[in-house]
């Protein structure tokens, strides 16, 4: 079709005849139905001829639509489309139209194209130490915590879930893999809230701690004789959220996972493909996505032998626990020494701190964590001790 005979101003797409006919009431005069795909492509599945003499297309679609608005701009453009949602009221569309927006401006847009976040919202750990040395989580935020069996890592995971939930009432999903929820999980969670050693305990402190659990916790368990593979435990815990509301999820340990890579990937793709559907997760739904995980025995064996540091790159079978941290914790216990915890990587040092290294001293009483001494010097303080 020869330029000269185009049309200059733009046809509306719209989703039903209904809202068609609003657009002409509102003195639109190039408006098209296009909700079926008959309506806008031919038998052969091109363009229909009608839509051709327009160099430009406003979509206008309701809450919901945005995959049907996707569809028409590839059919008939998307570089001479742009789109808006249906106003509240009819008198609004055509200031709708042209307040009309580019496709994928979620995808590719300029500065100004951009909604502002407002400020970031910080929070404490509620450890207190780590608190005061400022280190602060941020929603959504994906994390690991690597280290060796034994060396603490559901003890502190625990503990942390319990203060998030105390400090800033996030109710938080608990995976269970090779321990039970009872006893187990209950007595861990119920000595963290009830503060005191357990043969303290009268029948109202378990009743409230329980009634209290109930309010914070849930928990996936690993369904007999099913596969729990990575679409089921993201499928899951995406579940959690829109029913419970869960604003943390806490998976304990990722080796447990029943990881099936398929055939021609290699395991680090795999796993690289694995942590960003759960950033996703956590960005659709605004979670703090916490993954405790084993590292290769071997190699840590060898890096802690000299008094090396645990780093999240000693994560099993791909450095993408590294790279796609937002923060990164790694722990382990020295043969002659206290556990460390290296928090390895934070993502924005200018509001969320430093990465640095702590002394943790545990409390076989309550099997609990508090920080003793931080700061990268502690491990020079050990060889000088040896």
């Amino acid at each position: 079709m020869n330029q000269h005979f185009r049309q200059p101003e733009p046809m509306i797409l719209t989703l039903g005849e209904a809202l068609a006919e609003e657009c002409r009431v509102q003195g639109l005069r190039h408006v098209s139905d296009v909700s079926a795909p008959q309506l806008l492509l031919d038998k052969d599945g091109k363009l229909r001829t009608e839509f051709s003499f327009f160099d430009s297309y406003v979509i206008l679609i309701p809450p919901g639509g945005e995959a049907l608005r996707d569809d028409i701009a590839i059919n008939v453009g998307d570089d001479r489309c742009k789109w808006a949602y249906v106003p509240d009221h009819a008198r609004n569309i055509p200031a709708a139209v042209l307040a009309a927006k580019p496709m994928w401006i979620d995808e590719v847009a300029r500065l100004d194209d951009i909604p502002d976040p407002g400020p970031v919202k910080l929070f404490e750990t509620g450890f207190p130490e780590l608190d005061r040395y400022g280190l602060r989580l941020t929603t959504p935020a994906f994390i690991p915590i690597i280290g060796p069996y034994g060396s603490g890592k559901s003890i502190f995971l625990r503990q942390l879930l319990i203060n998030l939930w105390r400090l800033h009432g996030w109710r938080f999903l608990l995976t269970s893999f090779e321990e039970k929820v009872k006893p187990r999980f209950q007595r861990d969670l119920r000595r963290h809230l009830i503060g005191t050693v357990e043969e303290t305990w009268n029948e109202q402190d378990i009743s409230l701690a329980d009634a209290e659990l109930n309010r914070a916790a849930v928990f996936l368990r690993r369904k007999r004789n099913t596969v729990l593979d990575a679409d089921r435990i993201v499928d899951r815990i995406e579940f959690a959220a829109r029913v419970y509301g869960i604003r943390v999820a806490a998976i304990d340990p990722v080796n447990e996972i029943d990881h099936q890579v398929p055939r021609g990937m290699a395991k680090t793709d795999y796993i690289g493909n694995f942590i960003m559907r759960l950033k996703q997760l956590a960005d659709d739904y605004n979670l703090l996505m916490i993954c405790a995980l084993h590292p290769p025995k071997d190699g840590v064996e060898k890096r802690l032998q000299k008094n090396g540091l645990l780093t999240l790159n000693d994560g099993a079978d791909s450095a993408n626990w590294g790279n796609k941290a937002d923060i990164g914790f790694c722990m382990w216990r020295n043969l002659h020494g206290p556990t460390l915890l290296h928090i390895d990587k934070v993502k924005d040092h200018e509001t969320m701190g430093r990465p640095t290294l702590c002394e943790m001293i545990h409390d076989s009483a309550l099997n609990r964590f508090r920080i003793g001494r931080i700061g990268y010097e502690i491990l020079q303080d050990e060889d000088n001790d040896q």
